[in-house]
């Protein structure tokens, strides 16, 4: 097997807003298209910004998100009302759409009508 070479004379160096805003524009790229890719740039290079200071958003960002996961699923777990809170509401929006459904006019069958007024199909 061959030693791997530890001369990296021919590589660019590239500082680290640069790849985070490489990494997130790629990314955000495949999930969300062109605009998504913008955005997701735009926030890598600023995270690669704060970790070129010397701050670690990502751990930061981790633990943030862990602790607010591990709170929530002791609050709803501790209080038995969230689960009924929720089935109301679905009962509540399921009888407003059969109320709607109700109240809704028949169609007629006497064809498409345009925005005009006139009729779609054969003029005669």
């Amino acid at each position: 097997m061959a030693k791997k070479s530890k001369d990296r004379g021919n590589l660019p160096t590239v500082s680290k807003q640069t790849a985070g805003g490489i990494t997130g524009a790629v990314l955000g790229g495949l999930v969300g298209g062109p605009v998504t890719a913008l955005a997701a740039g735009v926030a890598g290079a600023l995270v690669g910004n704060s970790s070129a200071k010397g701050n670690k958003p990502i751990k930061k960002a981790v633990d943030t998100v862990r602790s607010r996961l591990s709170t929530k699923g002791k609050s709803s777990a501790a209080s038995g009302s969230t689960p009924k809170k929720a089935a109301a509401k679905k009962a509540s929006s399921s009888s407003k759409s059969a109320a709607k459904k109700a109240t809704k006019p028949t169609k007629t069958t006497g064809g498409a009508k345009t925005k005009r007024g006139g009729s779609r199909g054969k003029s005669k």
